[in-house]
């Protein structure tokens, strides 16, 4: 996937360590990485209302386009 494209999350991603972001959720990838994972960046729910965005490697198959 280039960068720029739009993706929304297949599963859960993240957690323990990483920042957690949940299904369905749609993010942005904004580059890649020498391994062919991606990083994209989520804008979420905030803790406190509002939003706040993420940006987590991911794999490629557990993102598709919108």
């Amino acid at each position: 996937m280039d960068i720029g494209t739009r993706v929304e999350a297949i599963g859960d991603l993240g957690g323990g360590l990483t920042q957690s972001v949940p299904a369905r959720a749609q993010g942005v990838v904004v580059g890649s990485r020498f391994d062919g994972r991606l990083e994209v960046a989520f804008t979420l729910a905030g803790l406190l209302g509002g939003t706040r965005s993420v940006t987590v490697a991911v794999a490629p198959n557990e993102v598709k386009p919108l």
